[in-house]
This record gives structure tokens, sequence and C-alpha cells, in this order.
């Protein structure tokens, strides 16, 4: 695929870890922030190549969105901002831990219901996203969203990441990858098998 246009909205360290493997990638990438001349600017972007811009600024120039905010702000931003999404990939990789709904696929898809939504990067943590390898063998992230050209984009995303990515079906089916993230947590901490802990999904 060409370059991508993307749009990471997040400074946190999901965000910018997104941002800079995008940039190592080939894409041009724009990190979204309220205050974009906040006073680490200069390190952020030197951290990660990309550029730094406001929120509506990074949608407006973006072919492919990357929600990587606290999952409990989604419920303000996404309707603040949600014309600026139409007809864009809009991958959520927030989790709003505690709430009936861990993710905001349903909200992004009432307020903009012409963006093409998928659920990504919310399953593992960062370091996952920072090296992808195991060994030999690259991890995989498991996502949803529908078919079509902009699935492409999105496992175009998930694969500058070095993870391989792997479709369970459309965002009916986002619970099972929400219920992932439940399952990393439980093994990363409560097992105490540490951060850097992946998914494969085996097949003959």
């Amino acid at each position: 695929m060409n370059q991508l246009r993307v749009a990471v909205i997040g400074t946190g360290i999901i965000g910018t870890t997104l941002a800079r493997r995008f940039v190592e990638a080939g894409h041009a990438v724009t990190i979204g922030t309220r205050t974009p001349a906040r006073n680490d600017a200069d390190d952020l972007t030197a951290r990660t190549g990309a550029s730094l811009a406001t929120v509506e600024d990074a949608l407006e120039t973006a072919d492919a969105v990357v929600w990587a905010i606290n999952g409990a702000a989604m419920a303000e931003a996404i309707p603040a901002h949600a014309a600026l999404l139409k007809d864009k990939t809009v991958i959520d990789a927030t989790n709003n831990i505690g709430a009936p709904d861990m993710n905001s696929v349903g909200l992004i898809a009432e307020h903009a219901p012409a963006a093409q939504i998928y659920r990504a990067f919310n399953s593992l943590g960062w370091e996952n996203f920072d090296d992808a390898q195991y060994g030999d063998i690259p991890g995989d992230l498991l996502y949803t969203g529908p078919e079509g050209p902009a699935q492409t984009t999105a496992e175009t995303l998930i694969a500058a990441t070095g993870l391989r990515p792997v479709r369970v079906g459309d965002n009916d089916k986002v619970t099972i990858v929400d219920n992932l993230a439940t399952l990393w947590f439980a093994l990363a901490f409560g097992q105490g098998m540490g951060r850097n802990l992946g998914f494969k999904i085996l097949t003959r």
C-alpha cells in the first residue's frame, strides 16, 4: 500500500509507540493533541518522527485515524469531532475499563456512521507494539471490522508494528477482542507473566 496519512489521537505511551512504528513503516503521521504547543512537543516529535497538531487539524488531513486516548474521554471526544471522521478508516484502540462497554465502536458508529470502524491495538501492551517478535515468531493482533478496502488500511497499520493481523469478524464480534484484553491483564499481571505477553493463533 502507498503511504498513508495517519492521525494518532493521544500522546500516551500507546499512541506515541504506534505513531513511531507507523513512521518507521513509511507513513505520514500526525499526533493530535489539545495542546500542540506543549512543553514536551520537541521531545515528542523527536521520539516519534511524527508531527504535532490540534486534534481537528490532525483529523482533517488524515486517511486513517487511531484513537488512543483514555477510554472514558471518548464520550466527549467522538461527538465533538464526528464530522471529521466521515469516510475515514477509524481504529478504536481505547479501553474504558469498568464501563459496560470497554470499547467505543458503537459510539463512533452512532456519531460517524460513514466511517469505516475497526477495533484493534487494545488487547496488548505497548511493549508488543514496540517489539512484536518472540524469538523468530511474530505475535498476532486480533481485530474486528468490516471487509473491504478499509480493511487493507487497518491491516497495513497493524502490520507496521510487526504484528500479524488476524480478523475475528465484523464488529458484532468486538466483545471477543475486548475479552482478549481482559485475558492479557489476567495473565500479564494476575499470573505474573509480565507485560511482554503476546498471543499467537496456530492453524494446520
